[in-house]
């Protein structure tokens, strides 16, 4: 898909909408439904992408946005939104088998329960919480129709002032709730026993900085885990990594060069046992 899909609304509305459709015809599919979840910017492209190149695997073209399926008026015990299970149920009939479809959304008893009683195939793709901050704030500079984009760069004039909002959130509109609690909300899908965890680091493969060996095993845990043929996609990993418009470096460990050295302290300090709780380490 182009940039100028990406970045326009109007057409990704009318395209989209005709993907569904022709992704809703495919009654004759066989196989498992798989659901690709992670925070935003933490890698669910990177692995769609992938799926994507498989023959046995297609794309449902569905999207569960949190703002779209859940209730505004209802907070769950988090202070999240409720999900709108109703609503999601319905979604998840349009997915016919052998098709994948994604969502950045945090856990609750009653989406896993959903997935599981649909027999959905979850993988939660975790990625490093500093690393998901730079690209957060870099997709949204640089995408136009992103609700964030005029207040990031037209409201505040350093990276350091925008990196600091992401952390601590604004209550203000526009509301941008703390990173902390987005971590605390996506935490628990790390260690759910039919949820498969993978990370990022892993999938991205030598092109960002991770190895084939790596990008090749978690392939193989997902294939095992989802029931697909583990030689079909074996060669996956030996093609490269495919391409998606909203990846930007797609590098490992980009903090580390770009996230000024107070802001690495700050963000240590106020995330560090997050960080940790995700696999990573911290300070």
């Amino acid at each position: 898909m182009s940039k100028h899909f990406v970045q326009n609304a109007t057409l990704r509305k009318v395209l989209l909408g005709g993907y569904r459709v022709y992704a809703r015809s495919h009654f004759w599919r066989s196989g498992p439904r798989v659901l690709v979840n992670s925070i935003p910017k933490a890698g669910t492209h990177l692995l769609t992408a992938e799926l994507e190149r498989l023959d046995n695997l297609g794309n449902s073209r569905l999207h569960i946005e949190t703002d779209k399926f859940t209730f505004s008026h209802r907070k769950n015990a988090l202070g999240f939104p409720a999900v709108d299970l109703r609503k999601l149920q319905r979604a998840v009939e349009t997915v016919r088998k052998g098709q994948f479809f994604s969502a950045h959304m945090y856990w609750s008893e009653g989406f896993e329960e959903l997935m599981a009683s649909n027999d959905v195939h979850q993988i939660f793709i975790a990625r490093d919480p500093r690393d998901i901050l730079l690209s957060r704030m870099h997709y949204a500079m640089g995408l136009k129709r992103h609700r964030l984009h005029a207040f990031l760069t037209e409201r505040l004039s350093s990276d350091e002032e925008r990196l600091r909002v992401l952390v601590d959130g604004r209550d203000a509109d526009p509301f941008i709730r703390p990173f902390r609690a987005t971590l605390d909300g996506f935490l628990p899908w790390m260690s759910r026993d039919a949820v498969l965890a993978v990370r990022f680091e892993d999938l991205v493969g030598e092109r960002g900085g991770g190895s084939a060996q790596a990008k090749r095993e978690a392939l193989h845990r997902i294939a095992r885990f989802c029931g697909l043929d583990v030689q079909r996609v074996d060669d996956l990993a030996n093609r490269g990594t495919a391409p998606t418009p909203t990846m930007r470096k797609g590098k490992i460990g980009t903090w580390k060069d770009e996230m000024p050295s107070d802001m690495v302290m700050l963000v240590e300090d106020k995330l560090g046992d997050a960080i940790s709780a995700f696999g990573y380490n911290a300070g």
